[in-house]
């Protein structure tokens, strides 16, 4: 049986409901260090058990046993989409203190036309990486899942936001990733996006190919690229039926030109890639290696 296929089967017995939302230490400690607003924010309680996961009995500011993953979500996802994710890390060596995840945006509420890669989705999870590296004492894995590979290379990235010049991200955290995984990214656009119509395929912060905020995420300079981690990966496959193959401009969607590897001929449509790889995934962390 092929690994792929191994992988999704495992995936769906790992799909039962577990605990969510912050461990009471994770809470405390994001409280304690940056106020009730962050931690409202980063919680997402407003989402109920999806909103987010975490924390386990670790003590704040030691190092956990394995270095932690956040997940990172696609468009109109939340944390809780990615529970059986969760659940193979946890089954593989990963604890509840060392995976994580946080929503941006608002989840399935929203269609797929009206959503931008906004200036606080990308603060929502630069937070999350900041906190999560401060309460586990060490660097962090991130594994970007389709919409959320841009977002969070620009969590990574830092400066200034695409659309709103008056928000400084700060300084990039490359030294604080350790690992970074797309998967089925859209990291270059969307062949959804033929025109520059609707919210999500503007010209600014959507998925056109020629949108500001991919040009900023995809610099051409040599010594600007590679800044998403210590190892940087891409899964995808040509069969992909949201982020697609190519776009406009004649390039790869879910290429990252800069990454020390990648996995470009992964069978299946979009969500197939992202459930059928988590094995791949989980080797990339232990190995940094396919």
């Amino acid at each position: 049986m092929a690994l792929h296929l191994k992988s999704t089967i495992l995936l769906a017995l790992l799909a039962a409901t577990v605990s969510a939302d912050f461990s009471t230490s994770f809470r405390i400690f994001i409280n304690a260090t940056y106020g009730e607003a962050r931690l409202t924010a980063l919680a997402r309680t407003d989402l109920g058990a999806d909103g987010s996961y975490g924390g386990g009995n670790h003590v704040a500011g030691s190092q956990t046993n394995k270095r932690p993953i956040i997940l990172v979500h696609g468009i109109t996802n939340t944390a809780g989409t990615f529970t059986p994710q969760r659940n193979y890390f946890k089954a593989n060596g990963w604890t509840d203190e060392t995976v994580y995840a946080t929503t941006y945006g608002a989840g399935p509420s929203v269609s797929v036309l009206n959503v931008k890669m906004e200036c606080g989705f990308v603060q929502q999870i630069r937070n999350m990486i900041e906190a999560v590296h401060l309460f586990t004492g060490q660097k962090v894995d991130v594994i970007g899942y389709s919409l959320g590979s841009p977002i969070a290379r620009k969590a990574i990235m830092g400066g200034i936001c695409v659309d709103n010049v008056n928000v400084d991200l700060g300084d990039p955290f490359t030294d604080k990733v350790e690992t970074y995984v797309s998967v089925a990214g859209a990291n270059r656009g969307s062949g959804t996006c033929i025109l520059p119509f609707f919210a999500a395929c503007n010209t600014n912060n959507g998925l056109y190919c020629t949108s500001t905020f991919l040009q900023n995420i995809n610099p051409s300079a040599v010594g600007s690229q590679h800044y998403e981690g210590n190892y940087v990966f891409s899964i995808y496959g040509p069969n992909d039926d949201k982020v697609k193959w190519t776009n406009n401009c004649g390039t790869l969607n879910s290429q990252i030109l800069s990454a020390d590897d990648e996995r470009n001929n992964i069978p299946g449509n979009h969500d197939t890639i992202l459930t059928s790889t988590v094995a791949m995934q989980k080797t990339l962390l232990d190995t940094h290696a396919f």
